[in-house]
């Protein structure tokens, strides 16, 4: 018997899988698996969509005495509001506890909201302009604040709190502009806003034999421009603005005499035996009002990342005295990740002032950064030390978050500090040892 030809074979096999093939047709076309699009449950977009609101409850403990006890409430909304138009709110309130150092400064607790943002951004072809309250960040080494002035800070926040709610947001306007390789950007801002400290008038302690002083004081309109380079493997920054402190400076005011050198010696019981201010003299707030003339620059080697940034300042105003200086800043530094989403980062930044009746002309601060995800990266360890030598302090901080679900996280920090010239109780550490807890529930 003569054995069938491959064509045959081939033959038999397609209208073999031919008439599968529609037998399969018949049987899926049947009402048994008969498929209605129209049962399919389609969840439209909603305004509501937007909103995230999270539940905080931190405490600072140094040793002997509770530092921070601070319960929040912040609910943001981001989203869409019409073609091109993007609408950002971001409102906290926090009740600051009885024992919270800031609430026995005021004399009992309280409470007290805080409008982080609220922006109006319109956006069209490869341009932007956002309106209201923001922040806005330049300069690129961390740890360090050359040309990163714009947005001033609120030393109020907790320890573990998010970075961009330290940043004190200022009510401006930014415009921005793209194209391929470069990017302008501007800023108005009709009435800036001022480093804080605590929650009521700023009144210190100048030096014994000084009435107390109140510190607080309101700038006027800033603006300023930046524009950056973007080529390959590295961009250029280069910025001008016109800006004010976000520290006032202690001045002495008041009729002809005494020089203030004199004063400010006498009242440390230099020259005078009674510590105390010549009659028609004060302590009087003021900021200097400065042009600052920047550029900065990353360049990207693998996985490593280099940043050098400079700056001048003009008209600084030297503390106590009628005279004025010009100040230099630079700093150096980089940034380290690693396959493993390992990031290092370190800098250097130092600072001049061409005063030479200024007793320390130069400063020099030193950041170290790490941070590590483990657990599927559920859990976030990271460590940020400081050194500064003028004033001279050194802290470190190790911190760990560890979120439990989609709703609830935990955040545990431990921090050490040489306090050196700063002293006890200062705005920035609170202590040579403490120790934060914080539960967070969003939702």
């Amino acid at each position: 018997m003569k054995k069938p030809s491959t064509l045959h074979k081939f033959t038999t096999v397609t209208a073999l899988c031919c008439s599968l093939a529609a037998h399969a047709d018949d049987f899926l076309g049947g009402d048994d698996f008969a498929f209605d699009s129209s049962a399919l449950e389609v969840n439209e977009s909603s305004w509501t969509d937007g909103f995230k609101t999270a539940l905080e409850h931190s405490h600072t403990q140094i040793p002997g005495d509770a530092s921070r006890e601070q319960s929040s409430v912040r609910v943001v909304y981001e989203g869409n509001v019409a073609e091109g138009v993007y609408l950002n709110v971001d409102n906290r309130y926090r009740y600051f506890w009885h024992n919270d150092d800031l609430a026995e400064n005021r004399g009992d607790a309280y409470g007290h909201n805080k409008l982080q943002r609220a922006w109006l951004q319109y956006s069209r072809g490869a341009c932007s302009s956002t309106l209201g309250r923001q922040t806005l960040i330049w300069g690129t080494v961390e740890g360090t604040f050359v040309t990163d002035i714009v947005t001033p800070f609120d030393y109020t926040e907790q320890l573990l709190t998010d970075y961009g709610s330290v940043r004190l947001a200022q009510d401006m306007l930014v415009g921005e502009c793209f194209s391929s390789q470069s990017q302008l950007q501007v800023f108005y801002t009709p009435e800036a806003r001022t480093d804080i400290y605590q929650h009521h008038p700023l009144i210190v302690d100048i030096a014994p034999g000084f009435p107390r002083a109140r510190l607080d004081i309101d700038p006027e309109e800033e603006w300023g421009l930046r524009y950056k380079w973007l080529g390959d493997g590295y961009d250029l920054s280069l910025m001008y603005a016109r800006l004010y402190d976000n520290n006032p400076t202690p001045m002495l005011r008041g009729d002809a005499g005494p020089s203030p050198a004199d004063i400010i010696g006498g009242a440390l019981g230099q020259i005078t035996g009674d510590n105390a201010i010549p009659d028609g003299y004060r302590v009087e707030p003021a900021l200097a009002q400065f042009n600052l003339v920047g550029a900065a620059s990353a360049i990207a080697i693998g996985r490593l990342l280099l940043k050098v940034e400079a700056a001048y300042r003009s008209e600084q105003l030297i503390a106590f005295s009628d005279d004025t200086t010009e100040r230099y800043d630079a700093a150096v530094g980089f940034e380290y990740t690693t396959t493993s989403n390992h990031i290092i980062n370190a800098g250097i930044w130092g600072t001049h002032l061409s005063n030479d009746a200024i007793a320390v002309n130069d400063t020099q601060v030193l950041s170290l950064g790490w941070r590590k995800t483990f657990l599927n990266d559920n859990l976030v360890m990271s460590l940020l030390g400081n050194w500064s030598s003028n004033p001279r302090f050194a802290s470190a901080t190790i911190l760990a978050d560890y979120r439990w679900n989609d709703y609830w996280s935990t955040a545990f920090a431990i921090s050490a500090a040489d306090l050196g010239e700063l002293g006890e109780n200062n705005p920035i550490v609170a202590a040579e040892e403490s120790a934060t807890m914080s539960i967070k529930y969003e939702f």
